[in-house]
């Protein structure tokens, strides 16, 4: 039996053991705090912000880690036993967690927070028609989803709800004036320069919202790995619409964009390709970074990409 297997097994041997904390959705906790255990770094903080002064939060993937690929370890289970709340994205972002969060299920309350948005505003992959999962990358679409996670915090813990109702119109302001910003950002960047490469295809509802066309060397899931048939695709866009600068992410290794660049020079050996700079893509920064914050790290994109776009 492999590690995973092990790990859900476990899992489920613990929740047959287990005592059910809540009646209907609501918690009861008495004067503690609600422990929620958020999957990635930007559900984390958006929980942070959603429940401040009522949730102590954990995430299980730091900075730096690719959700796509990300394999749940045996400690894992201990951290979601001890939860009374787990939120993930959604749309298969998390792909290899999928049975943890079935077995979770069943004794706690466990919510995908893509399940606040509409169909319609689920971007797909035009190649394959796939869901994307990266929604973070359009703030209003953020702010949907916090009244999502407000709803749920009001639903499991109603006798706070004030206070989330306060959380939700103080950081919804914070988002309202961080898209505001976005927006103010992208125009200095002039419209035929408005094409932004990356290492994989996850800033697509960036684009969307901002103005810019988005192509990856990868797809939207780094699972799958780049052919060489794509990435000379991409070279020969790239150097055919004198498109000069792309740009690494954090949790993306790079040797696809060095060998984009490689096949580029092959192409024209006078085009010039070069990084514009590192983008955070599925994780935030380091916490006491600038970018260890849902509203840090939009800011640092924004701000490299307009640096490396403008002429």
């Amino acid at each position: 039996m492999n590690t995973f297997y092990k790990i859900v097994l476990g899992l489920s041997l613990l929740l047959a053991t287990g005592c059910k904390q809540a009646t209907g959705n609501k918690l009861y906790l008495g004067n503690r705090q609600i422990k929620v255990v958020a999957t990635t770094t930007m559900i984390a903080d958006l929980l942070t912000n959603a429940g401040k002064g009522r949730v102590l939060v954990e995430s299980l993937m730091g900075p730096g880690i690719d959700p796509h690929s990300y394999e749940p370890r045996e400690s894992d289970v201990s951290r979601l036993m001890e939860a009374d709340v787990v939120f993930y994205n959604g749309i298969h972002l998390e792909g290899k967690m999928a049975d943890l969060f079935e077995e979770s299920a069943k004794k706690k309350h466990v919510f995908a927070i893509a399940d606040g948005l509409l169909p319609e505003d689920i971007r797909k992959e035009i190649q394959t028609n796939t869901p994307d999962p990266h929604i973070w990358f359009d703030v209003q679409l953020w702010i949907k989803c916090l009244e999502f996670v407000n709803a749920k915090l009001i639903e499991i813990d109603p006798d706070n709800s004030s206070i989330y109702e306060t959380n939700k119109k103080n950081y919804s302001a914070t988002l309202n004036e961080l898209h505001q910003y976005v927006k103010q950002q992208a125009d200095k960047v002039p419209k035929e320069q408005r094409v932004l490469i990356t290492a994989h295809d996850a800033f697509g509802y960036f684009g969307n919202a901002y103005g810019f066309q988005v192509r990856g060397v990868q797809g939207i899931n780094t699972v799958a790995e780049a052919n060489s048939g794509e990435i000379g695709s991409l070279a020969t866009f790239m150097v055919k619409n004198k498109v000069r600068a792309f740009f690494v992410e954090s949790s993306v290794p790079r040797k696809n964009l060095e060998k984009l660049k490689e096949v580029a020079a092959l192409l024209d050996p006078n085009f010039m390709l070069s990084s514009g700079g590192e983008l955070y893509s599925d994780a935030l920064g380091s916490k006491n970074s600038a970018a260890g914050t849902y509203e840090g790290m939009v800011k640092h994109n924004i701000e490299t990409i307009v640096k490396a776009l403008v002429p």
